[in-house]
């Protein structure tokens, strides 16, 4: 039974969103609904998510699907975890939120968080 073994970095960090989609370190796959792809580093994915670690090391999967969600949120998801830092907007707010919740990425579910709270006290001025 191998572990796949994660080295301490602290998240959220700044990998470098031009390393997503790279053909020599995207060793999994992330499939979306309208059927296209982007390769992404396992690594780097687990660093920000325990489910990814699972789904990766004791599950050994090769591709994730990402089709409940859509597109634009589910790249921008992926983008947000190699630049370490989202942007939060109201017209994708809830989807957002929900995929940091589904992967457990608490930096991000705490930024949606954090903004849902800003949402309310500017609608309540």
């Amino acid at each position: 039974n191998h572990k796949m073994s994660v080295p301490e970095v602290s998240v959220p960090c700044n990998f470098g969103v031009a390393n997503l989609h790279d053909e020599f370190h995207g060793n999994v796959t992330m499939e979306f609904q309208d059927s296209t792809s982007m390769r992404a580093c396992s690594l780097i994915l687990s660093w920000n998510s325990e489910v990814f670690t699972y789904l990766f090391s004791e599950l050994r999967q090769g591709t994730v699907e990402l089709k409940d969600f859509s597109k634009e949120v589910a790249v921008m998801f992926l983008e947000s975890l190699y630049s370490g830092d989202v942007v939060v907007e109201k017209s994708y707010f809830r989807e957002l939120n929900k995929i940091s919740h589904a992967f457990k990425v608490k930096w991000m579910s705490e930024k949606c968080s954090a903004t849902f709270t800003q949402f309310c006290e500017s609608s309540t001025h």
